[in-house]
């Protein structure tokens, strides 16, 4: 599994590319909570959009802990994240802890959604 951050003055992009599983969950999560510290410290937060159209999850193992951490971005910054190219059946995974409906997901980094509609003009 690979995890890359790309970013510009308004927008910082969080890219999980390979597979994950039980073990390389944590790399994952250690890399989510590392972005959070960084956003804290930046003197404007910036949009947290995390990418995971090129992740692929290799059985169930783990994925709730994958869960949690993606959950605890939403408590630790001030900005919501928005999930881009989250596969269907990843997404039933997140909205099933998903409580309080904080997720959104979005096809790609223009921020559309699956009826082409432009959610955020930027």
């Amino acid at each position: 599994m690979k995890a890359k951050i790309k970013q510009n003055a308004d927008v910082l992009v969080l890219t999980l590319e390979g597979k994950i599983d039980y073990e390389s969950q944590d790399i994952a999560c250690a890399f989510i909570n590392k972005t959070i510290e960084k956003n804290k410290t930046d003197e404007t937060p910036k949009q947290i959009l995390v990418s995971m159209k090129d992740l692929q999850f290799v059985g169930s193992a783990g994925i709730t802990h994958f869960v949690e951490q993606l959950k605890k971005i939403h408590v630790d910054t001030d900005v919501t994240p928005k999930y881009i190219g989250v596969k269907s059946e990843f997404q039933k995974i997140i909205k099933a802890f998903d409580g309080d409906n904080e997720f959104e997901f979005f096809d790609d980094e223009n921020l559309t959604k699956r009826n082409g509609k432009p959610v955020i003009n930027q």
